[in-house]
């Protein structure tokens, strides 16, 4: 596609397709954060265009003050509606490559990462490990085993026993001594 044919195509849908593209973005991180945090990621893919279509025909039934507007120009409502989920696709992945600042993990939380991977919910494991190697690396009392036992049972999965949490706990921190050491 050029660039004149994506010019054309934002003039021919208008503003209107842009302003709900962006409230489509930000309502589909909201589901993905709340609603939507255990449904896999192949699945959300979608999410944006249902959710565009949903918005764009809510908005021409308001517009036009008729429900059945809606029902009567499907095909367009269906055009512009995938219009808005591509636009909301295309903002979020410019947030996400340009304005979202992604701080690299350091050695230490990328190993405790990979070792409470299964003990910790998938969308807690960076700030969890982010949190344990704070509490190991600033701890001078000799209790980060202690420390980082209570951070995984904070944030761990229910199905997980006290015995298995000390056990991670401690192999944590044999792991972040040894590799200190190196």
């Amino acid at each position: 596609m050029s660039i004149i044919q994506i010019i054309d195509t934002f003039t021919f849908y208008g503003i209107d397709v842009l302003l709900l593209a962006a409230a489509t973005a930000v309502f589909v991180q909201i589901l993905k954060i709340s609603v939507f945090r255990k449904l896999k990621k192949k699945l959300l893919t979608f999410l944006p265009f249902v959710c565009g279509t949903l918005f764009y025909s809510a908005y021409a039934a308001i517009r036009e003050l008729s429900f059945f507007y809606v029902l009567e120009n499907y095909v367009l409502i269906l055009e512009h509606g995938i219009s808005v989920g591509a636009a909301a696709t295309l903002i979020y992945v410019l947030y996400e490559q340009f304005v979202r600042d992604k701080k690299s993990i350091s050695v230490a939380e990328s190993v405790v990462k990979t070792l409470i991977d299964g003990y910790v919910p998938t969308e807690k494991t960076e700030t969890v490990a982010r949190l344990i190697a704070e509490a190991i690396e600033k701890d001078v009392t000799g209790n980060g085993a202690k420390r980082a036992a209570e951070i995984i049972a904070e944030n761990s999965e229910e199905q997980i026993n006290e015995r298995d949490i000390a056990l991670l706990s401690k192999l944590i921190i044999e792991t972040l001594a040894h590799l200190a050491a190196n």
